[in-house]
This record gives C-alpha cells, sequence and structure tokens, in this order.
C-alpha cells in the first residue's frame, strides 16, 4: 500500500504560489508605476556611482523585471509542488536562497546608507529587523521542503 503524501505540501504549494502573486503584482505595478511618474530622469549621476541606495532607485526598473520573473517562476513552482514534483522542490528552494540573499543584501544595503546620515543611526536597525520579519518565512520554507521526511514524497 502507497503511503499517503502529506496536504503540508499541498498547502505550501499554494502559500508560494499566492506569495507569488503578491511578488508579480507589486513588482508589476511598481514597475508601471515607475515608467509612467519617469523618477529615472530626476537623480544625480554623480550620487548613483557612491550610494547604494541611488544605484538601487537607477536600476529600479530592471530589479522589478527581475522580481516578476521569480514571481512567475515561484508561481509555477507552486503550482508544481502541490503536484509532488521534484524538480518543482529544487527550483523554489534555489529561488527562496536566491530572495533569502536579495533581502539581506537590500536590507544591508539600505542600514549603511542610512546609518551615514546624521541622526538616523537608530533607522538602520529598522532595516536589519526587516530583514528577520521577511527573511524567516523564507527560510522555514527551504528548510520544510528540504526535510527528508518531506523530500521523500517529490518524484
Amino acid at each position: 500500500m502507497e503511503e499517503q503524501k502529506p496536504k503540508s505540501i499541498k498547502t505550501i504549494g499554494l502559500l508560494v504560489a499566492i506569495f507569488s502573486g503578491f511578488i508579480i503584482f507589486s513588482n508589476g505595478m511598481g514597475a508601471v508605476a515607475w515608467s509612467v511618474i519617469g523618477i529615472e530622469n530626476d537623480l544625480n549621476n554623480n550620487e548613483t556611482e557612491t550610494d547604494p541606495i541611488y544605484f538601487l532607485f537607477s536600476h529600479y526598473l530592471e530589479m522589478c523585471l527581475i522580481m516578476l520573473l521569480i514571481g512567475i517562476a515561484y508561481l509555477i513552482g507552486g503550482i508544481f509542488i502541490r503536484k509532488y514534483k521534484l524538480w518543482a522542490n529544487r527550483m523554489i528552494s534555489g529561488l527562496s536562497i536566491l530572495i533569502f540573499l536579495i533581502i539581506w543584501g537590500l536590507m544591508i544595503a539600505m542600514s549603511i546608507s542610512i546609518g551615514k546620515q546624521d541622526g538616523m543611526e537608530a533607522f538602520s536597525y529598522g532595516a536589519i529587523l526587516n530583514s528577520f520579519f521577511w527573511s524567516t518565512p523564507i527560510a522555514l520554507l527551504i528548510w520544510f521542503l528540504n526535510k527528508k521526511k518531506i523530500k521523500k514524497h517529490f518524484a
């Protein structure tokens, strides 16, 4: 008799698909708003070379499009995790590691940038706390998908 597959895997697949919808919507709207408003024309090119925040703003549209592609891949992975596909598990794990690194990279850059401003040092800790808030569920997802007890159900 075949072992029953846990429903938690299907639930995680659904949550990943919902999360991907958030990524797709927010970055799609961000790219549209950025293009319509045209903020990139107001950036000073001298500052973009030295300050990480200005660098991020000068490449905002490209980052939105990259995150849009990651969101689409996340959606596909979430759908196929519900079908217990091993490649989807690996893809979601890899994308989750990438998102984890993006979160920490952005927040560290913001923390450094904010910390350089007079009287704003305390706010740099907020960026680090924000990193913990957003990266903890991602780390738990990676851990869950790669547990032996869970991974054995994927084919």
